[in-house]
């Protein structure tokens, strides 16, 4: 039998149009042997089943946009950096997760999330502070917010193998194919997956304002990318064994910003080239009164950067090419002396190093030292968990700083009623980003005397969830948060608007609401289920009160946003639709009129059916319809987004 995690449950879990993949109550995730039971102290959300295979989204980033407190920065078009801000505590601050590893950039710190495809999702998770698990390496305790992507397991049903192919084609010139092949050799599952994505990403703009009229066409916005996966799954020794392979390659043009010019040869021409490999394993074994988790992986990143005057004649010729390399393992220990309380110790070493071409840039390694303890208590409807993370990053390069060391204790609890229809939560906890290897030795802008940025949370919520039937689920959940961000590190101009560095200048201070509302229903053979999310959210900036910029809001925070899915299937339909809605911000601190950004809402589309064509085959036929309303907005001052597009997608699995 395996150990149990009895805790109480926050996780709003959302999906749609398929009764095998559950309704939007509580839900417990069951491991295939070892039955580790996990539910969450911490606010958390999840996009699966059919919703998130059938969501107007291509990535991982398009999903999470529809929870409550995320904003994603979107640069324009498929080829722009997609980065995800959760409370606006930044995106440093927020850790992401492949199948419970965590990835890393040692580099600038940020995971571009465009990269990861929903093809092979399985679940999208997003947790306010950590999980609560008994048992997780000491990573997991390490961010002010976490992402979990969980990849999609093969499910055979007595079958020895399957085969997919998926053909989507769309607007701007969008064709990607992507074939899987799933097969089980004895108690092994294995699943192998390739995709291939090629769009031009030439749409049409149209920006208006007080001050100019602009139409044009986004130039420069083109995507080659080819992506390769192989997963294994196995259960030597009665535990669970993962091992997966990860492969990424793209050439991409960077669109850049709209720039008023008298001729186009000002556009920008930059390129870029990724190649991004990673191998990980986890293994995790429980016994009657322990459980152990080991975590394994190695990734190498190349990118190679191009701006050409050739091409630009307001560029400066540059071409850097940036190696990193990153080595990591983790073990952890959870103890259960008896049902009601259980302690958890954990332990993560990285290697990483980062070298490039760029002129007087000096090699650097980095080793990142985590140790985490933890106990957790249950008692009738009462849960707590308290931890302790200790840090120490130490840099070995010419000029490094003296190691860095920091403790970090949180503490999260809830309560509920018998009937589970009530739960009350709240947690604390303070959490801190070192310095990244660009904000500390790039050339001309690294401040190798940086302090690391601290971030404080702290959040009181509760769900309500008076019904709960095979007919009809509903659940409410709402959350109050204050944040206090010190020492914040931002890029300072020197010697001349030319010459940068970075600098701890700047103090956060945040407050604001969450809340979500689900159902889910079975009624005539129909399922339907609704996600509505908003956030109220203020984040000004508190450093000097004799700037102009004090106490305004921070760039691309809006007071208020929101979203709306809407889901339905019967039979071989299935159908959805969905809104988002970004209010009024400015695109710096001080809140002028001029750094003032308009609000925005986009409607989105899509049906899809199934269709038996005997013999085990099926094809499944969808088509997307994106911003449909023709909205013109810009995610990020500048880059304006697509007008409406459309996505179409061929499926067949035999």
């Amino acid at each position: 039998m395996g150990a149990l995690c009895h805790c109480v449950s926050a996780q709003e879990r959302i999906t749609a149009g398929d009764a095998d993949h559950g309704d939007a109550t509580d839900s417990i995730r069951t491991s295939s042997v070892t039955a580790f039971h996990s539910r969450t102290i911490t606010p958390s959300r999840t996009l699966d089943g059919k919703l998130l295979e059938t969501l107007s989204s291509q990535s991982v980033a398009d999903a999470l946009r529809y929870f409550s407190g995320v904003q994603v920065k979107d640069y324009g078009g498929v080829g722009g950096l997609k980065t995800v801000n959760v409370r606006s505590l930044g995106a440093q601050h927020v850790g992401i997760f492949y199948d419970g590893i965590r990835i890393t950039n040692a580099q600038n710190g940020q995971v571009d999330l465009g990269r990861y495809s929903l093809d092979n999702m399985e679940a999208v998770s997003l947790y306010n502070a950590q999980k609560s698990e008994t048992l997780q390496s000491a990573s997991e305790y390490a961010s002010g917010s976490t992402v979990y992507l969980k990849t999609r397991v093969p499910v055979l049903e007595g079958r020895r193998d399957r085969f997919t192919a998926r053909l989507k084609a769309g607007s701007f010139g969008t064709i990607s194919p992507m074939v899987r092949y799933e097969r089980r050799f004895g108690k092994v599952l294995m699943s192998a997956e390739a995709m291939y994505l090629q769009t031009d990403g030439d749409y049409r703009f149209h920006l208006k304002s007080d001050k100019e009229d602009t139409t044009g066409r986004r130039l420069n916005g083109d995507v080659r990318t080819t992506r390769a996966e192989l997963g294994l799954w196995a259960h030597p020794w009665g535990g669970d064994l993962q091992v997966h392979a990860y492969g990424y390659t793209s050439e991409r043009g960077l669109p850049g910003p709209v720039i008023r010019r008298l001729s186009d040869q000002y556009a920008a021409t930059d390129r870029q080239w990724d190649d991004n490999f990673f191998l990980q394993s986890s293994y995790r074994k429980a016994f009657r009164k322990f459980a152990f988790l080991v975590n394994a992986k190695g990734t190498y990143d190349n990118l190679a950067y191009l701006s050409d005057p050739s091409t630009n004649a307001a560029a400066p010729f540059i071409h850097n090419h940036y190696h990193q390399k990153d080595l990591y393992g983790s073990a952890a220990i959870a103890w259960y002396p008896a049902d009601w309380i259980s302690f958890n110790i954990s332990y993560d070493q990285r290697w990483s190093d980062l070298t490039c071409d760029v002129r007087y840039f000096n090699y650097v390694q980095r080793f990142d030292s985590k140790a985490a303890g933890a106990v957790t208590v249950t008692r009738g409807g009462f849960s707590m968990q308290a931890s302790m993370l200790w840090t120490r990053v130490q840099d070995i390069t010419k000029g490094s700083p003296e190691p860095l060391s920091r403790v970090c204790p949180s503490v999260a609890a809830s309560w509920h009623d018998r009937s589970n229809i009530l739960t009350i939560r709240s947690f604390y906890k303070p959490v801190f980003r070192a310095p990244t290897l660009n904000d500390l030795y790039y050339t001309l802008v690294g401040n190798a005397h940086l302090k690391p940025e601290w971030a404080r949370q702290k959040d009181v919520g509760l769900d309500i969830q008076p019904l709960r039937s095979e007919a009809f689920s509903t659940k409410v959940s709402v959350d109050a948060f204050l944040s206090d961000v010190t020492d914040k590190i931002v890029a300072m101009p020197v010697a001349s608007q030319f010459r940068w560095t970075m600098m701890n200048y700047g103090r956060v201070k945040g407050q604001g609401i969450n809340a979500s509302w689900t159902t889910a229903s079975r009624v005539a053979g129909f399922t339907v289920s609704t996600l509505i999310s908003y956030s109220y959210e203020e984040s000004r900036e508190r450093t000097d009160p004799e700037a102009i910029s004090f106490n305004g809001q921070i760039p691309y925070t809006p007071w208020h946003s929101g979203s709306a899915v809407i889901g339905a299937g019967k039979g071989p339909w299935n159908l959805n639709a969905s809104f988002l809605y970004t209010g009024a911000r400015y695109r710096a601190s001080d809140n002028v009129p001029e750094n003032r950004l308009d609000p925005w809402m986009t409607a989105d589309l899509s049906a899809a059916r199934s269709f038996s064509l005997g013999k085990g085959v099926m094809m499944e036929a969808g088509i997307d319809l994106n911003n449909i309303l023709g909205q013109r907005y810009e995610v990020v001052s500048r880059y304006p987004m697509p007008g409406r597009n459309f996505l179409t997608r061929l499926t067949l699995k035999f």
